[in-house]
């Protein structure tokens, strides 16, 4: 089995080039909606931020994504191409290791917010459904990990108008996408389709403890 951990870097800073060129190729056009979405996430997960005692916040962190996070659709996307031939008995095993596992990664991209307060700076309507929503440490100090860093989200919206976070990222590189990356990876170097599948489940239980 593949030994390779699954890890995504606290801080984002590899530049995805691609994905960055297409999302500027799209028109911006402020969705207010979708805006507004984000807008309220943030005044919740703002005073999340100002918590200081660690073990609160991250429950807290827990409690936003949950709440906020559509973590089945992100999980299928992260397992590419494979979702097509994931068996119900592994989406059983595999959505809660993933809830668990992506929760964490979540957690380690807002661990470094310490006060500051995010806020919504625009938007670009990628189709009617599928909104990115910018961000930033409106009060970050010169030399703060997180002056000039913009923090991205990704907002799904269904039919009937519900709204959902299906990706977050920083400076134009995605979680889900990174997840992705490596979720596949892991599945194909242990022979693809479920039996990789399993191989994927496995890790995930050892990483999460679950």
């Amino acid at each position: 089995m593949d030994k390779t951990r699954l890890n995504v870097p606290r801080r984002i800073v590899l530049a995805a080039a691609l994905f960055a060129a297409a999302l500027l190729a799209v028109p911006a056009s402020a969705d207010q909606a979708a805006e507004a979405f984000v807008a309220s996430i943030l005044d919740e997960a703002n005073l999340v931020f100002q918590n200081p005692d660690k073990e609160a916040r991250k429950e807290s962190i827990e409690d936003l994504v949950d709440k906020y996070v559509d973590m089945r659709r992100v999980g299928l996307f992260a397992l590419g191409q494979y979702a097509r031939v994931i068996t119900d008995e592994q989406k059983a095993a595999y959505l809660p290791l993933f809830r668990k596992y992506a929760t964490t990664i979540y957690h380690d991209l807002l661990e470094d917010y310490s006060g500051q307060r995010l806020a919504v700076t625009g938007s670009i309507d990628r189709t009617a459904r599928d909104i990115i929503v910018n961000s930033q440490a409106v009060d970050a100090r010169p030399g703060d990990p997180l002056a000039g860093v913009v923090i991205h989200w990704r907002v799904y919206r269904d039919r009937e108008g519900r709204q959902a976070i299906v990706d977050a990222g920083a400076d134009g590189v995605w979680l889900a996408i990174e997840q992705q990356s490596q979720f596949k990876s892991v599945i194909a170097n242990n022979g693809g389709g479920t039996t990789g599948i399993d191989a994927l489940i496995a890790e995930l239980r050892k990483q999460t403890g679950g």
